[in-house]
């Protein structure tokens, strides 16, 4: 039996991955090229290192899966897609391997999914759900692909205290900084290839302080942004990124959908050098460049583009575009070589 791997996606080679793969490189692994008797136990053998696959569920075609693993400093960053399969970590495996990693799991992609967990509940496309790999479970999924952030228990000791709350099969909350967390996961995955090794682990970090972050909110009801400072400023930057093109979007709105008071917020901000309030207005110029300059929204007016960025009245619009870019909206469309609407 051969095992497919790639040691990182910045190499061509298909050699083994090395025993301890060095931070911030990426580890790929997929049935291809196993023989279809031989995929299971592969995928059972020589990837996966906590749950264990039964059977795939799925009789008419042979299994196939694919994993992405970043590596970080002590966490690792996860893209798991499989056919339809069961799977589970015994209490007898849990006791054997010593493994006890707490997972964040988001569900991308699944039609039907059901976790046993500390109690059994269906698992939905968008769920994030906790997984305490110190715990048993059984999970039956569908073809599917989730993301997983799995951290070292010590890691998640120090954001909700030592006693440890419960954890197994919780899920995280579906707005405020739950929901930056999964476009933060999202976009780390979609962009890890193009980004340097130094890269990666500053984006994991990141990912990191949010999930803890996240998790403090579910333990306690609210999270503590000094402590996960980072984290919270890089979410409050993807929030403002996400929504600039609501016009009613402000730094306090941002500080409340995030659990952060406003005074936190300005404080984050302001030990970068910025303001919360200039990089709402940055981000719609910016939004406003790339329809203006872009072949996408070419049937558009000016005045249009400057309300779909955000912006209520097209001379203030004017008067910000030029200040930031040194030419008028106008300008900037008809420099772009488009034939476009000017109005």
């Amino acid at each position: 039996m051969s095992r497919v791997a790639s040691p990182s996606i910045d190499q061509a080679s298909q050699s083994p991955a090395p025993a301890i793969a060095a931070p911030g490189s990426i580890l790929e692994f997929t049935t291809a090229g196993i023989a279809p008797r031989e995929r299971l136990a592969f995928w059972r053998d020589a990837v996966l290192k906590r749950m264990v696959p039964l059977k795939a569920l799925d009789p008419e075609r042979p299994f196939e899966a694919r994993l992405r693993r970043v590596v970080g400093l002590g966490v690792e960053l996860v893209e798991h897609s499989s056919d339809a399969i069961l799977a589970e970590r015994t209490e007898q495996r849990c006791a054997a391997d010593d493994i006890d990693d707490i997972g964040v799991d988001l569900m991308m992609d699944c039609q039907s999914a059901r976790l046993d967990h500390g109690g059994e509940r269906r698992i939905r496309a968008g769920d994030v759900s906790v997984l305490d790999y110190a715990q048993p479970s059984q999970v039956m999924r569908s073809r599917h692909r989730a993301i997983g952030l799995i951290l070292s228990r010590r890691q998640v000791c120090e954001a909700l205290g030592a006693d440890l709350p419960p954890l197994s099969g919780r899920s995280l909350p579906t707005d405020g900084i739950g929901a930056v967390l999964r476009s933060h996961l999202q976009a780390t995955l979609v962009e890890a290839p193009r980004m340097t090794p130094a890269e990666r682990l500053v984006a994991i970090a990141a990912g990191v302080e949010m999930t803890l972050a996240a998790l403090q909110a579910e333990h306690r009801g609210v999270a503590d942004p000094e402590q996960f400072a980072g984290g919270f400023y890089l979410a409050a930057c993807r929030k403002i990124e996400r929504d600039c093109a609501d016009p009613q979007l402000t730094p306090e709105i941002v500080a409340l959908s995030l659990g952060s008071s406003r005074a936190s917020l300005y404080r984050m901000f302001f030990r970068h050098g910025q303001s919360v309030s200039a990089m709402i207005w940055m981000k719609r110029l910016d939004r406003a460049w790339q329809m203006l300059t872009g072949p996408s929204h070419g049937d558009l007016l000016v005045s249009e583009i400057a309300f779909r960025s955000g912006f209520l009245d097209q001379p203030t619009f004017n008067r910000m575009f030029k200040r930031r870019y040194g030419i008028t909206p106008r300008e900037a469309r008809n420099a772009a070589g488009g034939d476009f609407p000017s109005a």
